[in-house]
């Protein structure tokens, strides 16, 4: 692990790159720094995909981020979809719900929605899913929707997440 002023460094420039507030980083390090030491360790895990694209990825982690949290860490999530490259019209469609993305990326957003929000996936968009990705694949869409609810369930255990009445996600 780092020491604490360079942890206490790469927060704030995480919060200045991103315009996001990182306090409860901060606390987990003053209060837990074995257990930053392991989230610093799971952050790599949080942003991993190899066999999905970009725009899979993405349109899945938006769709996650959603049922997780709709506010900080959605446009968090959304600043990092951008520095991607990911098309802002995309994100634009994704963060409306979804329905008016091409085809192939439609079936992500609802699939990701779905096995976010735990409900049963429907059927055919079970079967368009699978003929379209390899397992590889969909563990890393399970990756992506299981590590979006990370960041906002540790700000909402210290009582500081907000909800998207207000938080206005810009894109």
């Amino acid at each position: 692990m780092t020491n604490k002023a360079e942890a206490l460094n790469q927060i704030a420039q995480f919060e200045a790159h991103y315009q996001y507030d990182s306090t409860y980083m901060r606390d987990l390090l003053e209060h837990s720094p074995e257990g930053f030491a392991k989230f610093n360790n799971f952050l790599p895990l949080a942003r991993h995909h190899e066999k999905l694209s970009s725009n899979d990825y993405w349109v899945a982690k938006l769709a996650a981020m959603q049922v997780a949290d709709c506010g900080e860490c959605l446009q968090l999530n959304v600043r990092m979809a951008i520095e991607a490259g990911i098309n802002k019209d995309l994100i634009q469609i994704a963060l409306r719900g979804g329905d008016a993305l091409p085809a192939d990326l439609r079936d992500v957003y609802h699939y990701a929605k779905s096995v976010a929000a735990n409900v049963p996936v429907n059927e055919d968009l079970r079967d368009r899913i699978a003929a379209r990705f390899d397992k590889g694949a969909l563990l890393e869409f399970g990756i992506a929707i299981a590590t979006a609810t990370v960041f906002p369930g540790i700000k909402r255990a210290l009582g500081t997440a907000k909800t998207c009445s207000l938080v206005d996600i810009e894109v």
